[in-house]
């Protein structure tokens, strides 16, 4: 242990605010690393090193010029080492009781650092530990090297976990349980991995109160697959603009098509053809309540806030532009497909643009 200087002048700073004696902070070979006087700074202190070498408070009566003035020295301790000393000029006799006093606080201080400091390397282990946890989507049982840390951790990785994705920069920790791991995936996204439904639960309806974009996953003992589905939730629910879908079962059917590339190329050059104008891109919104509310005239004509014989006319000219029925089942399932490519298209297109203009 080494006393940072600058936690050193900090302190002497601190300290000289309220009393009107001059400070130095010296470090174990006895040069100063903070002081009342900047001249100081980097020169042997001869009271320093005597105190180091006798370890025990020595006072000066009489001045080294730049190498110490009269006052008291007093050897800071950690672990039962000296890592430090502490100067105060002045007479001994007045100056003593306050360097006792700042000695003592210097080592609190150096604890709680030292505390502090493992804290965060063990912080730091368990991030990078979480963060390649993550990644498994196979084989777990194998993976020794992992397996071997996780138990350093006391944390059991064969036991099945759910992964819930939320977008948001921290996390209020009233929605964690003390079981519960988290791990920050990106500045916008946070991974939280449970074995609790109680945490499901209340991670769905704190996201919905605050409208704040979730994805859970489904519980596996691979956790990166259920990593992955909780992020392919957000993202699918993003395309849709859909906060409703937050479940990978949810939306489970629809990442199957889109991971498997059809070759809809006709189609999908019918949707780009009908999205270049407005009322084009009314038959596409249309097209999309017509699917959600499963081809139910009457429910997709109130949520569109439109008269039936409006959403008539518009299903018409789908059949018309597309050349396919959407009241005949596998064409309707045609214009399916076409509908979720081409707004996984446009909003990759969208993405890609954001980042770009970043």
């Amino acid at each position: 242990m080494t006393i940072d200087p600058v936690l050193a002048q900090s302190i002497v700073n601190k300290m000289m605010a309220q009393i009107p004696y001059n400070i130095n902070m010296m470090d174990e070979h006895g040069y100063v690393i903070a002081s009342g006087d900047d001249t100081r700074i980097n020169t042997l202190h001869v009271g320093a090193l005597n105190a180091i070498e006798q370890k025990k408070t020595l006072p000066m009566d009489r001045s080294f010029g730049q190498h110490g003035q009269p006052g008291i020295n007093m050897p800071v301790f950690f672990d039962q080492k000296i890592v430090g000393v502490i100067g105060i000029t002045g007479d001994p006799d007045k100056v003593t009781p306050l360097a006792s006093l700042l000695r003592i606080a210097t080592e609190l201080l150096l604890s709680q650092n030292q505390i502090n400091l493992r804290e965060k390397k063990k912080e730091n282990a368990l991030n990078r530990f979480l963060y390649q946890w993550s990644q498994v989507s196979s084989g777990i049982e194998a993976k020794t090297d992992l397996l071997l840390e996780a138990s350093q951790l006391s944390i059991d990785v064969l036991k099945k976990r759910t992964a819930i994705a939320v977008e948001l920069h921290t996390l209020p920790m009233s929605l964690l349980d003390p079981t519960d791991f988290q791990l920050s995936l990106s500045a916008s996204t946070i991974i939280v991995l449970t074995t609790q439904t109680t945490t499901i639960n209340r991670f769905c309806a704190y996201c919905q109160k605050e409208k704040i974009s979730i994805g859970i996953g489904s519980a596996q003992q691979n956790i990166g697959i259920s990593v992955t589905q909780a992020l392919e939730t957000i993202k699918i629910s993003h395309i849709f603009n859909r906060s409703d879908l937050i479940q990978f079962s949810q939306v489970a059917f629809i990442n199957t098509l889109l991971k498997s590339h059809l070759s809809i190329a006709e189609i999908m050059q019918k949707f780009q053809k009908t999205s270049q104008s407005e009322s084009g891109l009314d038959l596409i919104k249309t097209l999309g309540m017509y699917i959600r509310h499963s081809g139910n005239m009457a429910q997709t004509a109130k949520a569109m806030h439109i008269h039936r014989n409006t959403l008539g006319y518009r299903l018409s000219k789908i059949h018309d532009d597309f050349n396919l029925d959407p009241h005949d089942f596998v064409e309707l399932f045609e214009l399916y497909l076409g509908y979720i490519y081409y707004k996984n298209a446009n909003y990759q297109f969208t993405q890609h643009t954001t980042k770009t203009l970043d």
